[in-house]
């Protein structure tokens, strides 16, 4: 189960390419010649204010000085390139040329497997004359498109649907606004130039408002983005496959990486006891004799997936756990142990229950099904609001679950009461029936227990 919807996700990145071009705007406005004040002023006051506030204040300014001298390495290490009469002289031929200089900026892209990297260049060439705006320009869509090429080719390749879908939406956006600039491209240069800016600024304003544009026209579609995405790359059908997806062994170093990894597959188990309860009760009517085959492979699943994830908790060392992850690991580890346990009810006791009904060929009254019904509805309704509270972890949702399980019980105990009184009346269906009916309502009851224990864990009571 995703963390992130789809369309969330799209915002996220639309949001991350507006903030990547920061990266652009210190080259251009020379913030990168404090690079060394920053990283040493910062290393200083980290170590002269130790044990106090003052150190993370140091220890930010320090790795931010850290990132502009990367920068700055970066500018120095394309100057060459920059400098060079063959590449001032192929650029100024192919000024005519703007969706071919495009392209070229998209292979720079791929090829530093950065549009940082690729833009840098295009910064130094366009300060020291050797490039016109209008092929600078192009040269930054390009690259624009480039810098998200390696990631499409990573998703398509071995990605998650999701992740192939976002990828998709990525490149595409990318791909229209680029297309689209291009053929205003002329227009642009002439606004830019227009400007008291420099001509390295006018690439690095350049870069942010194509993004920005991006992000102002795309984010309001969002939602038909994603449901196109959808469309072009559906759920691939019958390709389900079992076992965990998301226990990375390498995270096991980060523990709150390991510990969001483990609710994801949580979250999938929760899909699973969601299914299994919903399918519980059709076991019990004439045409439901293929559902226990169905909530024993289910079942299966489930026990694969509880396995997996207590293994994969317990190999987090304790030592790099905060003290709230600590506590974070054991309400995931009492949690799995409840969604397993409700598997079983359903599996073991409730199937058992449906398959003797039906050797015995019993049934229930008419009053009695109904009750029956009513109540696994009620408890199914309140399992999924504990699980959305988990999804959420919400303790506010969890203190509703806890709240209404009061109501749940006298349910069940009049449900018990109007069984009793069927017998005293003597209705033939209820005494045959009556082992099962009120097995049946305790089993139930017992997925009512097990989900309370979930919210508790969510709701902070262990």
């Amino acid at each position: 189960m995703q963390l992130v919807p789809l369309t969330a996700a799209v915002v996220m990145v639309l949001g991350a390419n507006v903030g990547s071009t920061l990266v652009v705007q210190l080259l251009a406005f020379h913030i990168t010649d404090y690079a060394m004040v920053l990283a040493g002023g910062g290393a200083a006051v980290a170590m002269v204010t130790r044990r106090t506030a003052l150190r993370d204040v140091g220890q930010a300014f320090f790795g931010f000085g850290l990132v502009l001298l990367g920068l700055v390495a970066l500018q120095t290490g394309s100057t060459p390139i920059a400098a060079s009469h063959v590449t001032a002289e192929v650029l100024r031929t192919l000024t005519d040329a703007p969706f071919v200089l495009a392209l070229v900026g998209a292979v720079l892209a791929i090829a530093f497997a950065s549009s940082a990297a690729s833009i840098g260049l295009v910064l130094v060439l366009a300060a020291n004359g050797a490039l016109p705006l209008v092929a600078a320009l192009a040269l930054i869509l390009g690259a624009n498109v480039g810098s998200t090429m390696t990631a499409l080719l990573t998703a398509l390749s071995g990605g998650t649907i999701v992740g192939r879908r976002l990828a998709l939406i990525h490149t595409g956006t990318k791909l229209i606004g680029a297309a689209v600039a291009l053929v205003i491209l002329i227009p642009l240069a002439a606004q830019l130039s227009s400007t008291r800016l420099d001509p390295a600024a006018q690439v690095a304003v350049a870069h942010l408002g194509f993004n920005l544009a991006l992000a102002t026209i795309f984010v309001p579609l969002a939602v038909p983005l994603a449901r196109l995405a959808v469309v072009l790359l559906p759920d691939p059908v019958g390709n389900v496959t079992p076992g965990p997806r998301y226990l990375d062994p390498e995270a096991l170093s980060t523990p709150a990486v390991a510990l969001g990894q483990a609710t994801r597959e949580i979250l999938r188990m929760t899909d699973l006891v969601t299914e299994m309860l919903n399918l519980s009760i059709h076991a019990f009517e004439d045409n439901g004799s293929d559902v226990p085959a169905r909530i024993d492979a289910l079942d299966d699943q489930l026990d694969d997936l509880e396995a997996a994830i207590k293994r994969y908790l317990t190999q987090l060392n304790e030592d790099l756990m905060t003290e709230e992850q600590a506590r974070h690991e054991i309400a995931l580890l009492y949690i799995i142990t409840d969604l397993e346990a409700i598997g079983d009810i359903i599996d073991k006791q409730l199937m058992r229950l449906a398959r003797r009904k039906r050797r015995g060929q019993i049934v229930f009254s008419d009053e009695g099904w109904n009750d029956l019904v009513a109540y696994h509805s009620e408890v199914t309704a309140a399992l999924e609001r504990a699980l959305a509270a988990l999804a959420a972890q919400d303790p506010t949702l969890a203190a509703d679950f806890l709240a209404h399980k009061t109501q749940l019980g006298q349910m069940k105990r009049q449900f018990h009461l109007r069984h009793l009184r069927r017998l005293q009346s003597g209705l033939p269906p209820s005494l045959e029936s009556s082992a099962i009916h009120l097995d049946l309502l305790n089993a139930i009851s017992r997925v009512l227990s097990h989900a309370s224990n979930i919210a508790h864990a969510v709701h902070g009571d262990l």
